[in-house]
């Protein structure tokens, strides 16, 4: 038994495992010889596939929300393409997954095709990203940034598929340790030599490119992908019942930034922004010009670590002096800890060394040389502070009194910052992207803003952050009723026991993860070698999380209750982040289920007999 007097979790870890994959959506599936009279025009507006799919979308819609013009116009004019040539090649029995998506994906595959091999008669899937552009040139800074006439610019259609099927590799079980199984295609039905610069990006088997005039190269390669006279509906039903691997958390993920492999298979957004940082590193950062300074801005769950992880990983293993930091202790302490535990035994003493200098901490910034980084890249920039003034702040750096966000921006070649806008905790957290581009103007470097608009956690759901954001919103507004959107469960417990109750039930049955957490509106006495159950409703009571730098038997250190199993029954504070540094420092953190009781939780109960949880 643990102190609190709940029991030791016998259950492995969900990151551990791979679960049934419930979260897969596919708007309509049908095989070729199914959709081909779908694609006859009928003198309506819209083809019959068209309306069909237009049905399917808002049926399926919590909001009956209506798809938007462009991908109305790709099933009108796109998605018939790619049918006639399943058609003409006597691929009738092949079968078409429309607008396929997991939680993890930056949007839907337009198409996944399965079927079998013609030659290892093996499994065969190719999914086709569909683009109705006419013209489009490739960015001459950055390879996969593609300007199409869009306000910004977009990732190169070879790369988001070879991403996609990166994506269904790392995650589907039926594709990892099998990627031979699934190709990719970007197909542009409407242009020709007026997209000529796209071609300059390398092809493999998971994105290749064909255009309008390409069209019988396009048609040999999905023959050379998919057998006739063999149904695909088994390599369709194995893709839609596949078992699907959870994500690493952010600290299994930079423990592996030593691997030449990728962690994360970024898509759009992040491709753009990672691909901004690297080739501007590559061609040496401000000795070959003008310092820049990369900002990224995203939500929580839009991607920022993966692009902090990739950045780490592949400019260390292309030779480059690269170096993480953040302004959270526990943060960069769980980062060190995790190269030091994944380190072999013997070499621990060294990695822990060297852990120290790969991620730092932003108030050490001050002291180190200008430019003696060549990358810095600052994670949770919204907790940059005015000045550096710890107590581990050495005293010439205090009298010099930069504005810390200065001393992070002249300390490298190419500074980057991720950061959110809505996250910052304390009353001197500066960090927003308008404090930096007025601190990188102020120190004579040009700047990129990039937004990272996608939902990777959270089971993708963007209307729960959404809602959440307005729920907690300074802003006079009210959040409008929580609708289900079929990724997230959100629901209202009559106590605090019954929730508690519930979550232990999910952590013995499936070994997910949970954590509880509660506004600072309970006392949080100094500890006597135990923790006092300080956190009272009615007849529940429960300890406080242990207080920074204490040490006792069976309960995790501060820094890491949030992602050890000995923590649950420990009550974290959402409102205090010095003293639970573990919760407010790693955002990035993601458990299957946690039970939040708000700050004014406790003046709500001794007014009322129930309690409600979101």
């Amino acid at each position: 038994m643990r102190p609190d007097g709940l029991p030791f979790r016998k259950r492995p870890h969900p990151h551990e495992i791979h679960r049934a994959c419930g979260e897969l959506s596919v708007l309509l599936r049908k095989s070729a010889a199914e959709l081909s009279p779908l694609v006859t025009p009928v003198g309506r507006e819209h083809l019959p596939l068209t309306e069909r799919l237009i049905n399917e979308y808002v049926q399926s819609h919590p909001n009956k929300k209506q798809p938007n013009k462009g991908l109305i116009a790709s099933w009108d004019h796109n998605l018939p393409e790619v049918i006639h040539v399943l058609v003409a090649l006597g691929l009738h029995s092949v079968e078409a997954l429309i607008e396929y998506s997991t939680p993890g994906m930056a949007g839907d595959a337009d198409v996944i095709l399965a079927g079998q091999h013609p030659t290892t008669e093996d499994l065969s899937y190719v999914v086709i990203e569909l683009k109705q552009w006419h013209k489009a040139v490739v960015s001459s800074t950055n390879p996969i940034a593609v300007d199409a006439g869009y306000d910004k610019p977009k990732l190169h259609p070879v790369r988001q598929v070879q991403r996609y099927c990166e994506y269904l590799v790392q995650h589907l079980a039926p594709l990892r340790g099998a990627r031979q199984r699934i190709a990719g295609v970007a197909l542009l039905h409407n242009a020709s030599h007026e997209v000529d610069s796209l071609f300059d990006l390398p092809k493999n088997d998971h994105g290749r490119l064909y255009t309008r005039d390409r069209l019988g190269e396009f048609k040999a390669f999905i023959a050379s992908r998919l057998a006739r006279g063999f149904s695909g509906s088994h390599a369709a039903d194995v893709l839609c019942q596949a078992q699907q691997y959870e994500a690493p958390s952010s600290s299994e993920a930079f423990s592996r930034v030593g691997s030449p492999h990728p962690v994360f298979a970024l898509q759009k957004e992040q491709e753009i922004a990672f691909q901004e940082v690297r080739q501007k590193v590559r061609a040496g950062g401000s000795k070959s010009g003008r310092k820049k300074v990369v900002i990224i801005q995203g939500g929580p769950g839009s991607g920022k670590t993966a692009v902090a992880v990739e950045l780490l990983r592949s400019l260390k293993q292309e030779g480059h002096h690269v170096v993480h930091a953040s302004g959270s202790r526990s943060f960069t302490s769980n980062l060190r800890q995790a190269a030091v535990d994944t380190a072999p035994y013997g070499k621990r003493g060294a990695v822990a060394k060297q852990a120290r200098k790969d991620y730092r901490y932003f108030q050490q910034s001050g002291e180190l040389e200008e430019n003696s980084l060549e990358v810095l890249i600052c994670d949770e920039a919204h907790r940059v502070r005015e000045k550096s003034d710890g107590r581990d702040v050495k005293r010439w750096v205090k009298e010099r009194g930069l504005p810390q966000a200065d001393e992070l921006i002249r300390v490298a070649e190419m500074p980057v910052f991720l950061l959110d806008d809505w996250q910052s905790l304390r009353p001197d957290e500066v960090g927003t992207v308008d404090y930096l581009v007025e601190r990188a103007i102020a120190c004579g470097c040009d700047y990129e803003v990039v937004e990272l608009p996608g939902m990777f956690r959270a089971e993708g759901s963007i209307a729960f952050r959404e809602w959440v954001t307005k729920l907690l919103s300074l802003k006079a507004t009210s959040a409008p009723a929580w609708v289900p959107d079929g990724r997230i469960d959100v629901r209202l417990a009559e106590s605090p026991e019954d929730m508690e109750t519930f979550l232990m039930e999910r952590m013995e049955k499936d070994g997910s993860r949970a954590h509880m957490t509660a506004g600072f509106c309970w006392e949080w006495t100094p500890l006597d070698g135990r923790l006092r159950v300080e956190v009272q409703i009615g007849d529940w009571h429960r300890p406080w999380n242990a207080k920074d730098g204490v040490q006792l038997d069976n309960v995790p250190e501060s820094s890491q209750w949030a992602t050890d199993p000995r923590g649950f029954g420990q009550i974290g504070c959402h409102s205090r982040p010095s003293v639970c540094p573990g919760l407010h420092c790693r955002p990035s953190i993601v458990s299957d289920h946690c039970l939040v009781l708000p700050s004014a939780c406790r003046r709500i109960i001794s007014r009322r007999s129930s309690w409600s949880q979101i």
